[in-house]
């Protein structure tokens, strides 16, 4: 059974005193973004994006846009950083869903022992969604989220491949699809509301979503092994 609504409740109890590392690696991971986004910006500034774009001229916002596209070489990096910093960070928020003692920055920095584990996921995940999308974008989505487990996964337990990572996502979301993204749908009037502070509202709002997420996630684990469809053993190689 998937509950949304116990599973956000139950974050913000997990969080409550506990909020400054999360923000902290929440300001650190966003830091970290903008930096690698710097090269974008830089283009889009040169092809006229943003002077078009305050002059609402929107037949030049279209041709700048096209000009300043990033570089494989350029998307490939910012992708592989994100997935990085997206695994150490799930690091601290698994932490704190399996004890309620004081997690640190120390166990997001331990996070980057996961990096090459991140990559192969993410290229992984990344392939199949891709061929999917070839299909349709429907299919994309709805295999997107079926692989959306994969990194809980390959972070708890170090001895998964990243193969099999996928393919235990795959069945503890059986079901389920169409609940996690209500879920993700869930947190968008939040986020509409965090670009009217600029993004500061992140600081406080990404926390709280990851809390969520990583408790559908233990609550997905649960269900399929209660069920039969994965059992214990099949978190080891």
């Amino acid at each position: 059974m998937f509950e949304r609504k116990k599973y956000k409740n139950f974050a913000k109890t997990q969080l409550s005193g506990r909020w400054g590392v999360p923000i902290l690696v929440t300001l650190f991971v966003t830091i970290i973004l903008r930096i690698f986004s710097i090269p974008d910006m830089l283009q889009m500034s040169r092809s006229g994006y943003f002077t078009a774009l305050f002059a609402l001229d929107w037949q030049g916002l279209a041709a700048a846009s096209q000009s300043s596209n990033s570089s494989l070489i350029t998307t490939i990096i910012q992708t592989v950083v994100d997935a990085i910093l997206t695994v150490a960070s799930i690091n601290v928020y698994l932490k704190m869903s399996r004890s309620p003692e004081p997690v640190s920055f120390s166990d997001f920095i331990e996070g980057f022992n996961n990096w090459a584990r991140a990559i192969l996921s993410t290229l992984w995940q990344l392939l199949w969604v891709t061929l999917w999308t070839l299909l349709f974008i429907i299919p994309g989505i709805i295999k997107a989220i079926a692989y959306s487990q994969m990194y809980y996964i390959i972070v708890e337990y170090k001895d998964v491949s990243v193969t099999k990572a996928m393919r235990i996502s795959m069945e503890i979301t059986k079901g389920h699809k169409w609940d996690l993204f209500v879920m993700y749908l869930s947190f968008l009037g939040w986020d509409l509301l965090s670009l009217c502070t600029l993004g500061i509202l992140q600081l406080w709002l990404a926390p709280y979503k990851n809390m969520t997420y990583i408790n559908a996630y233990h609550s997905l684990v649960k269900e399929a092994i209660e069920s039969g469809r994965i059992k214990p053993e099949d978190f080891s190689e």
